[in-house]
């Protein structure tokens, strides 16, 4: 759908058009567009550049824990769960996910600036950073909300109202552009609400644990909403004071993104909650906090946990990354090569036909 777009006449009018009436995201669609490009339409090169961007995003996020004095053996654990976690199947095994990555590699490079002293420089990159990301992904715009609550927290008196406006301005001005030019859908708040909260309770323990998981039961919920409670305010006491704002921010990000879910994906059923897609931001935030408990126990059972872990979340990988191979490479590949050139071999409600002559096009393979 998207080479379909960016094919026909008016390419500035494509980039600028909301992407599946869900967004606005003229840079991703850019940066897509030319990684098509780049790699010489090697989808095989593409899921590289996911795994590259994965590495990125992780060594960024290890530094970033890093500044923030975490305990060696909770940076380790936080990298190794995001880094690792087979959860994480469909943003790295789909180059459609590329947005998210690209907006959280924007995201840690706007909160990696907002640590040094800011001056009008670096409040800049602060600023460039965020609308970056806020024009690659809708989660994006919500980066700049979550920045705001850490500078109102982490910041001096002098500093928090310019640098919460400034970390906010892009958010304001995203949710503008998507409230006047997306089009609106009808939501049903109580729906929503229950969305969020199942998202909020059950990621990211309900695809790793052996929990309870017919209908998504109150067996489930209690489990991992009770354990993710205990985490939070077990680290939140054992963590340095210095690091508590740290951890405040990453509860507020789960939230808010659990919030803009639920607003925008409650029509999609609550089985979705635990997809794929939306593990990314959820490791991110639960790992550090997981790490900091196991930074406290010994250092033989420091090591044997984390490598228990480690396995335990990417092992799966053997099992998962077949079946979606299948299902999102080989399923679809053929269907574009037999189908009928009026038929259509995918919810984007492109045809065969068009398909074929956009993989000529493209030189796609």
């Amino acid at each position: 759908m998207m080479l379909d777009g960016a094919s026909r006449p008016g390419f500035g009018r494509w980039l600028v058009e909301p992407f599946a009436g869900e967004g606005f995201f003229p840079l991703y669609k850019l940066l897509w567009l030319g990684a098509v490009h780049a790699t010489g339409g090697s989808y095989f090169a593409m899921i590289l550049l996911l795994w590259i961007t994965h590495v990125a995003i992780c060594l960024l996020w290890g530094f970033l824990l890093a500044r923030f004095d975490l305990p060696p053996a909770a940076i380790v654990f936080a990298v190794l769960a995001f880094g690792l976690a087979s959860t994480n199947l469909e943003t790295l095994g789909w180059f459609m996910q590329w947005n998210a990555q690209l907006a959280i590699v924007f995201f840690l490079a706007a909160w990696h600036l907002l640590l040094g002293e800011v001056r009008p420089v670096r409040a800049a990159a602060v600023f460039l950073c965020l609308l970056a990301g806020a024009l690659c992904s809708t989660r994006g715009i919500m980066s700049g909300l979550v920045l705001a609550v850490f500078v109102l927290m982490r910041k001096t008196r002098t500093e928090r109202t310019g640098l919460a406006l400034l970390c906010l301005t892009p958010t304001a001005l995203l949710a503008a552009v998507m409230w006047l030019f997306v089009p609106h859908h009808q939501v049903q708040f109580d729906a929503a609400l229950l969305y969020a909260g199942e998202y909020l309770v059950l990621n990211p323990l309900y695809e790793p644990l052996p929990v309870p998981r017919q209908n998504f039961d109150a067996g489930a919920l209690l489990i991992c909403g009770l354990l993710k409670t205990a985490v939070f305010i077990l680290a939140f006491r054992k963590a340095a004071p210095a690091v508590r704002p740290f951890l405040v921010t990453l509860v507020a990000f789960d939230l808010i993104v659990a919030a803009s879910l639920g607003y925008s994906r409650w029509s999609t059923g609550l089985a979705t909650t635990t997809s794929s897609r939306y593990q990314y931001i959820s490791l991110l935030c639960f790992g550090p906090m997981a790490g900091i408990l196991i930074a406290q126990l010994r250092v033989r059972a420091r090591v044997a946990i984390i490598l228990i872990c480690a396995w335990g979340l990417a092992y799966p990988w053997k099992r998962h990354i077949e079946q979606w191979s299948t299902e999102r490479g080989k399923v679809v590949r053929a269907a574009v090569e037999r189908a009928r050139p009026e038929e259509h071999f995918d919810p984007s409600l492109v045809t065969a036909g068009r398909a074929r002559e956009l993989v000529r096009r493209y030189s796609l393979h």
